[in-house]
């Protein structure tokens, strides 16, 4: 269904152009007609049925119109030249366009339909269908709500998705190829992504460490003493010069009991001063330093020459999750689901 709305035409310049729209439009349906009514009466079967059951008409039709045609064709098309040339020296004067002779290459259809020779003249239906778009922008006409335009619209999805997907996957891939080549992938990213960020990287992750201190260190203190007594006494139960030192009658296992728990002490007294230090302003410029010894030592590759081989398979890996949700057919998945129906409570 079209919906008009005539509002859209706020004075009688809207007005004009409305009423010449809507004469081209018939101009080129009628010419169409008279096209595809000559295009049928070549073959001599229709010529047959008509002398057969209208006689009249076919005498009529033989002698008026086909005998003429081209003549009347030439009508047809001085019309539409003189429109076409009306429409362009609007746009030249109203500059619509970055140079004067842009209009006929974005109106090509237009050109080539006004060619009165075989298959061009069915390309004047383009004339048809861009006049009824822009009476469609214009707001005069909404054809939204029309059968036609909703199979346009899903069909045109289909192929600008496709043709999209397409694009996207074929870049990917030179990517994976450049990639592939040994670029220096890591120090373009180090040298252009993170370290012009470094100092908010550092205060970022002081910050955080920070929050990590005191919203649930101390809620875990407890548990990380006795994760530290355990280890250490795991460690000196283990230890040679331990054991000797509790093999010494009546008082090892006393030294040994104290020498356990001094260390764990020490140990848990060290991770909890970390942990308070943690809180302080000076550890901003701590983590700073940290951060910024990490990355010149991560720009060396000779320190790890794993390293930019391990940056460039989570690449790799990364843009191989984007290729395949790319090539996730949406249009499919919004048909199956239009299919489907909603689901029954």
């Amino acid at each position: 269904m079209i919906v008009f709305n005539w509002s859209k035409l706020r004075d009688d310049r809207g007005l004009l152009l409305l009423v010449v729209d809507l004469s081209m439009i018939g101009l080129v349906i009628v010419n169409l007609t008279f096209i595809i009514a000559e295009w049928h009466f070549s073959f001599e079967f229709v010529r047959n049925v008509l002398q057969t059951y209208l006689p009249v008409f076919h005498d009529w039709y033989d002698s008026t119109l086909h005998r003429n045609f081209l003549r009347y064709d030439i009508w047809f098309v001085s019309v539409f030249i003189i429109e076409f040339l009306v429409r362009w020296f609007f746009a030249v004067y109203h500059n619509r366009h970055h140079k004067w002779f842009f209009y006929p290459f974005l109106h090509w259809y237009d050109v080539l339909g006004c060619v009165p020779l075989g298959s061009f003249r069915f390309l004047r239906i383009f004339r048809v269908a861009s006049m009824v778009l822009r009476l469609h922008k214009m707001g005069v006409v909404d054809l939204r709500q029309s059968y036609f335009w909703r199979i346009f619209d899903k069909y045109r999805a289909v192929v600008v998705e496709e043709i999209s997907d397409r694009v996207v996957v074929n870049v990917l891939e030179g990517v994976q190829d450049e990639l592939k080549q040994g670029n220096p992938v890591v120090g373009k990213i180090l040298n252009e992504v993170l370290r012009p960020q470094k100092e908010f990287m550092a205060q970022w992750l002081s910050h955080r460490i920070r929050a990590v201190g005191e919203h649930n260190y101390e809620h875990h203190s407890e548990r990380l003493r006795q994760y530290v007594n355990r280890k250490v006494a795991d460690a000196v139960r283990g230890n040679k010069e331990v054991r000797d030192i509790a093999s010494i009658p009546l008082v090892g296992s006393t030294i040994t009991g104290k020498l356990e728990k001094a260390v764990a002490e020490i140990t848990f007294a060290v991770i909890h001063g970390i942990m308070l230090d943690m809180k302080s302003e000076d550890s901003v410029a701590l983590i700073s330093e940290l951060a910024d010894v990490t990355m010149d030592l991560m720009l060396v590759e000779e320190q790890d020459g794993r390293l930019n081989e391990i940056a460039l398979e989570m690449v790799h890996q990364s843009i191989e999750i984007i290729k395949d949700q790319v090539k996730v057919k949406q249009w499919q998945m919004k048909e199956d689901d239009r299919m489907a129906g909603p689901v029954e409570q």
